[in-house]
């Protein structure tokens, strides 16, 4: 989220910084994770072959993304 991104760079002008608590602790990179979640439920509620190939090609698109994502924050971050 927009607000979430101003207040990091607030506390911490020079760089990045993780956000802690609640899911962030379980998912690292929660933009690409919400972008399946949305595809998936789109694809359920259409229940067409054409939205369940647009779900999966947008999880196949976005999860080795997510890994990268992670990896850089543990080579960057520990």
């Amino acid at each position: 989220c927009c607000c979430c991104c101003c207040c990091c760079r607030a506390v911490n002008p020079s760089g990045y910084k993780i956000p802690r608590g609640g899911l962030f602790e379980y998912v690292s990179a929660a933009n690409y994770t919400a972008e399946c979640l949305e595809w998936t439920g789109w694809a359920l509620a259409a229940w067409s072959a054409s939205a369940a190939a647009f779900a999966v090609f947008t999880f196949s698109n976005l999860a080795p993304r997510a890994v990268a994502h992670h990896q850089w924050y543990r080579e960057k971050y520990g």
